[in-house]
């Protein structure tokens, strides 16, 4: 028992952390963390509650705007026998009536908030729900549809707020005599188009016009007659590529007298003429002609691209089924009339564009003199065998001039060409290329000359 009486003690202590011990960084890192993405979450959502309800009192004053005008219109329509004819002098109109201590014709500030408030009236000679540009005959009393249209920035994915109303003039106010002209504009996916402006001029004076939803705009002449409808929109264009197409009609005493128009944003075109490698495009040739069988007559179009082989066609009617197109504007020039095939069509968008090529076939000129002596230097033109819708400058066509070996390696349209040499006689006759088809295997012709 003694050797344990010596034996050190040996004290063990568990220490225990309480609950006021702290935490680590990390945790705190963590807590921090947590707090500020809830607190993100709790600020979104008094942002988006107070963007609701600053854009639901926006959508009020709107409304309360849109009444305001109609109730102001409705006000002068009825004011007097002149009244109608003053609600229907100016079709469209953009904050017209200001606010006490606004000026005419800028926006309306209610809350710091500038309202922008468009009225737009339109005359209903067909009757109400009928659209004087789609048939129907006149009416005795024609009304006279208002819409205001009131819209304020940061609307974001809010529509405008509209309000609508009839007027109809009592009787005697309006001419049973009353002549009315109607145009219709028409996009190329064959709907109506807004808000297009159109201006009437004839025999009983100038009117303006803007389209509505349907793409009719109408007006009432002071007398029947012979009137003329013009389009000049910007950037606009009709099937042929105007940008300001006018149509004439004859306005008949107590009738609707109708005018349609294709017009729509142009389309552009990016466009190169190509040929087999090792084979030049011919100088002279600065023109492709399109194809579409709403060009009318004759379907085809055409258009010149100058001599550099490259172009952008900027005025091109966005045709949903797209255009063919081929180099050349004779009617020989046609592949298809060759014995080819046109190329696939090539879509362009209203206001948009598109790039392609258009190819030519590959033909060496070989030109020597009667005794079989290589001429450098020539200059060869071909001349098309049918001359139907040539254009003068390609009648004949200049190639190109051959090299010292007498040899010229350029390209043509499709058809059959008869090949020359400038300021030479031919000895026998001058050589006719065979049918041409773009995309196939150049051809050999030769030329004597002296």
């Amino acid at each position: 028992m003694e050797r344990f009486r010596h034996r050190p003690h040996i004290i063990r202590q568990n220490f225990v952390l309480s609950d006021d011990a702290g935490v680590s960084l990390v945790e705190l890192m963590m807590a921090i963390m947590i707090f500020a993405i809830a607190m993100a979450g709790i600020t979104a959502g008094f942002v988006s509650v107070g963007q609701k309800t600053r854009l639901n009192k926006d959508r009020v004053a709107a409304a309360n705007l849109a009444s305001r005008e109609l109730e102001i219109a409705r006000n002068v329509f009825n004011a007097s026998s002149t009244g109608p004819t003053t609600i229907a002098a100016d079709l469209d109109v953009t904050n017209g009536y200001p606010l006490p201590g606004g000026t005419a014709g800028s926006p309306l500030v209610v809350d710091s908030v500038p309202y922008t408030v468009f009225r737009r009236a339109q005359w209903l000679p067909a009757g109400t729900g009928q659209s004087p540009c789609d048939g129907g005959s006149g009416v005795t009393y024609p009304t006279l549809a208002v819409n205001v249209k009131v819209t304020w920035p940061y609307m974001g994915q809010v529509k405008p707020i509209e309000s609508n109303t009839l007027l109809t003039p009592p009787k005697g106010v309006l001419a049973s005599s009353t002549s009315f002209v109607a145009v219709k504009v028409l996009g190329s996916n064959g709907l109506g188009k807004e808000d297009v402006p159109v201006t009437i001029a004839g025999t009983g004076g100038t009117y303006t016009a803007t389209t509505a939803e349907d793409g009719c705009a109408t007006v009432a002449v002071a007398s029947s007659g012979t009137y003329t409808a013009s389009l000049n929109s910007s950037g606009w264009v009709d099937f042929y590529g105007a940008a300001n197409p006018t149509k004439t009609v004859t306005a008949s005493s107590s009738s609707i007298s109708r005018l349609t128009f294709n017009y729509d944003r142009a389309a552009r075109l990016q466009l190169s003429l190509t040929t087999a490698a090792g084979y030049a495009l011919p100088t002279g040739l600065r023109s492709i002609t399109l194809g579409n069988t709403g060009l009318q007559p004759s379907g085809t179009q055409v258009k010149d691209i100058g001599t550099g082989g490259s172009a952008t066609i900027t005025t091109l009617w966005p045709f949903s089924d797209g255009y063919t197109m081929w180099a050349g504007s004779c009617g020989q020039s046609d592949p298809a009339a060759a014995g080819g095939s046109r190329a696939s069509a090539v879509v362009v968008p209203s206001n948009g564009s598109a790039t392609t090529t258009t190819e030519l076939a590959p033909v060496q000129v070989n030109v020597t003199a009667s005794t079989g002596a290589a001429i450098g230097g020539a200059t060869v033109t071909a001349t098309p065998l049918s001359s139907i819708a040539c254009v003068a400058s390609e009648n004949p066509l200049t190639l190109g001039v051959t090299n010292s070996s007498g040899q010229l390696q350029t390209s043509l349209p499709a058809g059959s060409w008869t090949l020359k040499v400038t300021g030479k006689t031919a000895v026998g006759a001058w050589p006719n290329t065979p049918e041409l088809v773009p995309g196939e295997a150049a051809v050999t012709v030769a030329v004597s000359a002296a």
